[in-house]
Parts: structure tokens; C-alpha cells; sequence
């Protein structure tokens, strides 16, 4: 399944550089992983405003099968960059991130279950930002080798249910999240 990936066409994971597993642990940063999004805003003109982060960690597990049993980031907002530096100033204040107050967002995999398709699944897991913590539901298609992990995730999440309401009316509520595993983070 061809997946959206932020700036390019479409990636799959067959496009990607598998990210070796140490007993069944793909260990994940920039150097292999990215995290993207895209916020838009309201009316004719959308104005796309793409960005992502630069420092984050995380691990990712894989059963004996070959499954995907877990996932799980830490990000550090302050890492943020889009691509205007006005909006990237703007991003970091209190009106959205507050990465002062609120420098850490995460997720942690509560489960993980198999998709309609082959090699692709359904995570659930718990999501915190600004101190606010939902459960999500995140799809992804994934894809073990004896190289290691790859992994490509595109969905959206509504910030004001994480307490992030600056801008209602002018900036979308939904914004949607790249997550690939596979790929070194791109820096502005």
C-alpha cells in the first residue's frame, strides 16, 4: 500500500532503509525515523504549512513472527522547525506548543492488531501533549525483514483535543502526522 510521505509523491515501505533489530528492538532517531506534519488553514486558501522535529527517541518491537508488537516516542518540542521561521517562532509560544512549559510530547502503544490488508495494522496507543494525554488509534503499514523495521504512518489528530485551540476559524482543528521509520529525519 502506497502511503503519502511528507514532500514526496508517495513512499512505500519497500522504499525505506530497514532499521536493524538488537533482539527484537529497532532503536529509533532522527539518524533513522522522522516525525512530520502538516497544519493547514481554513477556506479556499489552505496554505499549507509543513513541518516536523528534530530531536526525538524511541524503540519499536517486533515478536518472533516478524509482528509488530509496540512503538513508543519521545519528542522534544523544541525540536520543532517548519519552513518559515516566523511561524516556527510562533509554534514554540504558548499560543500552540509552549514548549517552555511543555517540552516533552510522547506515544506508547497500548496495542497493536493486524489491518485489512497484508502488512498493515491498526496501533492504539496513548498520546500526551501539553500535558494532555488521548488514546489514538494510528494505521500504519509495516514491514520486517531480516534487515529490521520499516514503518510509514499518515493520519490526523484534532489539537484542540490536547488543549492546543489557538486560531480556531483560521487554522485547521485536524492536523495530520507523517511517522516513518526508515528514513533520517529531514532538517529545514
Amino acid at each position: 500500500m502506497a502511503v503519502p510521505c511528507f514532500g514526496q509523491a508517495t513512499a512505500t515501505t519497500s522504499q525505506l532503509k530497514p532499521v536493524p533489530l538488537n533482539s527484537g528492538v529497532a532503536t529509533l532517531a532522527p539518524a533513522n525515523s522522522r516525525i512530520d506534519f502538516v497544519g493547514t488553514h481554513e477556506g479556499d486558501k489552505p496554505d499549507p504549512r509543513k513541518g516536523g522535529f528534530e530531536k526525538f527517541s524511541g524503540k519499536a518491537s517486533v515478536g518472533d513472527d516478524g509482528a509488530l508488537e509496540s512503538v513508543a516516542f519521545e519528542i522534544e518540542t523544541g525540536s520543532l522547525w517548519t519552513e518559515i521561521d516566523k511561524l516556527t517562532a510562533h509554534l514554540k509560544s504558548p499560543d500552540f506548543f509552549g514548549v517552555r512549559e511543555n517540552p516533552k510530547a510522547s506515544f506508547r502503544s497500548t496495542a497493536v492488531a493486524a489491518g485489512k490488508a497484508d502488512g498493515e495494522v491498526v496501533i492504539t496507543g496513548e498520546f500526551t501533549l501539553l500535558g494532555n494525554t488521548q488514546q489514538i488509534k494510528v494505521p500504519a503499514t509495516v514491514q520486517t525483514t531480516p534487515e529490521g523495521l520499516t514503518l510509514v504512518s499518515d493520519f490526523k489528530i484534532d489539537r484542540t483535543k490536547f488543549g492546543m485551540n489557538y486560531g480556531q476559524g483560521k487554522v485547521t482543528n485536524e492536523v495530520q502526522l507523517i511517522v516513518t521509520i526508515g528514513k533520517a529525519t529531514k532538517s529545514k
